[in-house]
């Protein structure tokens, strides 16, 4: 196969009238923007972080938040950016500077959200109960006041997966709770208060232009790239009929699409003794964890005859790449075969964890010895194949289907716990990470928050029953916490 198209200048943003910029989606962003038009918003993130403060009113605290909200759209422009919402191709981000204070007034009404009856768990599944409403699929900051005396009031992000993920989240979230201990917070500021220049330097860019600047691949790398695609779809292909598969239930085509959010936390003594084990054993967390996901899809669906498990996995760019730029979508997914063998399944829980975690890791080294899979005509090669496959899908709207389990790791969260300026304090408590899950193939995920690990798995109850992804959940918790020393508690 030999590649012929090269890399194009509409990969980078370009002014297309004053104040407005505009690219095209790459790879993994056209593919989740074509999804969530087709498919209802499947993949649209939540985040919620509660937190105190020592704003003394509730008018100061709404107007502190509506003026660092209009300032984030300069200082984090991938927040308001505009996606494609048709099923054209290309698929585009535009970002419009505001130039008027009706501009601001405009976006603020169709983005930005003042609740005080309700909680922001509450807040947090209406914005996952259904897909984005805003011009473009902007994103939508939520306001959720706490009345009592103890004043928890939360935000709540809710935002395209296309322009965030694990590692722009907590960026956003700091810079929105710092401005708020530094705007004013008893008059609205006004379009000309907020600077604009350098807006196009904290646009959101795709790693896989910043890999073409550095690696500047050659025809055969390009190759390389194009071959693993192929390679990774006959392996599918050639597994999934003797993979363990999670099934969906036996009533699905009678139910609506209903999404569930689980998330199980490991106490923080938990969380350290479970790494300080792993370090004594030379195994991450992701292949400790991938490993008990596994376990645990294999103790609740296993049948019997299966000979192996498909495991999907992510693989981050930044592994390879500098992103001190903006940059969202740096994960891809891949699929590992990881063949069973009866000791595997012998010994104690924490002996099997251990195990196949190692197992795990020797399958995804040879996807982590080369950046080659983010040549930009591999990305589009790969991308178009996924779309035409949820097109024909679309057109003949099979059953659904059971789907091999994944397992997502999201490493570190980088929240600040505290923010203070001028003598405003904000001091966060949390951050909980949702979305909406509207199909038959829920993947584990897994981050650590100021370093308390924490499971999560968001699923449809159209496919899926909420009893037994509780239990899956619990298993996987049970699992990985196997590996820590009993002393600990959860």
């Amino acid at each position: 196969m030999s590649i012929i198209q090269e890399t194009e200048p509409a990969h980078l943003w370009r002014e297309i009238s004053v104040g407005t910029w505009s690219r095209v989606c790459l790879g993994e962003e056209q593919t989740a923007s074509y999804m969530q038009n087709i498919r209802d918003g499947h993949t649209e993130l939540t985040i919620e972080v509660p937190f105190t403060c020592n704003i003394p009113s509730v008018p100061e605290l709404i107007q502190r938040a509506r003026n660092a909200w209009l300032v984030c759209h300069s200082r984090f422009p991938q927040g308001a950016i505009e996606i494609s919402t048709g099923t054209e191709l290309p698929q585009t981000l535009t970002y419009p500077v505001l130039r008027s204070d009706h501009d601001a007034a405009v976006w603020m009404q169709d983005t930005f959200v003042v609740v005080a009856d309700q909680s922001s768990g509450e807040v947090a599944k209406h914005t996952y109960s259904r897909r984005l409403t805003t011009k473009g699929k902007r994103s939508m900051l939520y306001l959720v006041i706490d009345p009592s005396a103890a004043g928890l009031h939360a935000l709540v992000w809710n935002v395209s997966h296309v322009v965030s993920d694990a590692f722009s989240i907590p960026i956003f979230m700091n810079e929105i709770l710092d401005q708020m201990t530094k705007v004013p917070g008893d008059v609205l500021l006004s379009v000309k208060d907020v600077d604009f220049r350098g807006v196009l330097d904290r646009l959101p860019i795709h790693p896989a232009v910043l890999y073409e600047a550095r690696y500047r691949p050659n025809a055969e790398q390009r190759e390389q790239a194009m071959a693993e695609i192929l390679a990774q779809e006959n392996l599918y292909k050639s597994h999934i009929g003797e993979s363990i598969k999670m099934y969906p239930r036996d009533d699905n085509e009678a139910r609506q699409h209903e999404t569930h959010c689980l998330t199980l936390q490991f106490s923080l003594e938990k969380s350290r003794n479970l790494l300080a084990e792993l370090r004594r054993e030379k195994l991450s967390i992701t292949y400790a964890a991938a490993a008990a996901t596994l376990l645990a899809v294999h103790s609740t669906y296993a049948q019997g005859r299966e000979k192996g498990a498909l495991l999907g996995m992510t693989r981050n760019a930044r592994r390879w790449v500098d992103t001190d730029k903006a940059c969202a979508s740096a994960s891809s997914a891949i699929f590992l075969w990881i063949p069973f063998e009866k000791r595997w399944m012998q010994g104690s829980t924490r002996d099997r964890v251990l195990t196949i975690g190692r197992v795990i890791r020797e399958q995804l080294q040879p996807y982590l010895a080369s950046p080659h899979h983010l040549s930009l005509p591999s990305l589009s090669f790969a991308s178009q194949r996924s779309i035409n496959g949820m097109h024909a899908t679309e057109a003949s709207d099979p059953p659904a289907t059971p789907c091999p389990p994944g397992f997502s790791p999201q490493g570190v969260i980088g929240l600040k716990r505290a923010f203070d300026s001028n003598g405003v304090h904000i001091e966060a408590h949390n951050l909980r990470h949702t979305g909406r899950q509207i199909n038959e193939s829920p993947w584990v995920g897994l981050f650590s928050l100021w370093d308390c690990l924490t499971l999560s798995l968001g699923f449809d109850s159209k496919y899926h029953d909420p009893a037994t992804m509780s239990k899956l959940m619990a298993d996987v918790q049970y699992n990985l916490g196997s590996v820590a020393r009993t002393s600990a508690k959860l």
